[in-house]
């Protein structure tokens, strides 16, 4: 026999939102292979190096940090569209999709553009940690103005993510595969990983699109501890 479950709750409004940003937004998907050397070496020194064992920096910490670095030079991925009109945020916001038992939730970071990877860190796991224990405020879900969702730790290689209104953009992140590629002449293995940037075509164009998310790409791959 068929088993049917009623929708409500968070996965009501998770529906309701879903829908409403698929009819909304004209979405276009635009996807980068990184090389993460450099940014594993940086978060394996960072935490050998901190004198806050308790803390670990993680892959999302550094993205955080990194696309907030980004958008203060492409200032439209860090806006809103609501009626008529665009709003260009002057605090980053970033959110990060927590998966709990019912749904998916996303706590935001205020003012990551003004934060150093140890902050971002603590606020982060803080708001993940009271996210799944279900004691999460509303300012902890709402003001956000950017969206990162990663699904990597889940063996996900590419996936299309969608918008959380009524930012303009989310990023994608995926499983880090150890690949051969073409470097300097030679075939070598790098840890590789793709970025999915999904980006509200009625704000931002393509070459807007992609001069940000190669942007994200050059800070990941040029990162020194």
């Amino acid at each position: 026999m068929d088993k049917q479950i009623k929708a409500t709750g968070i996965r009501k409004i998770i529906a309701e939102r879903m829908s409403e940003s698929w009819h909304v937004s004209p979405r276009v998907v635009y996807t980068l292979s990184v090389d993460m050397s450099k940014a594993l070496e940086f978060i394996e020194t960072l935490n050998k190096d901190s004198e806050d064992k308790a803390l670990k920096v993680s892959m999302n910490h550094i993205l955080m940090k990194l696309c907030a670095e980004a958008m203060k030079e492409y200032e439209y991925v860090n806006s809103s569209f609501e009626g008529d009109t665009i709003t260009i945020h002057d605090q980053i916001n970033i959110g990060l999709a927590v998966a709990v038992d019912n749904g998916l939730i996303v706590p935001n970071i205020k003012d990551v553009g003004n934060k150093d990877i140890n902050e971002i860190a603590k606020e982060t796991n803080d708001a993940v940690s009271r996210t799944r224990k279900n004691r999460i405020t509303m300012d902890d879900i709402t003001g956000g103005t950017f969206t990162i969702t990663n699904l990597g730790m889940m063996g996900i290689e590419s996936f299309s993510p969608i918008i959380n209104q009524p930012e303009v953009a989310i990023l994608g992140v995926n499983k880090i595969v150890n690949t051969p590629v073409c470097l300097d002449g030679e075939i070598v293995v790098r840890p590789m990983m793709n970025l999915n940037f999904v980006a509200d075509h009625r704000v931002i164009d393509g070459a807007y699109a992609a001069k940000y998310i190669s942007r994200v790409k050059e800070l990941l791959e040029t990162i020194e501890a």
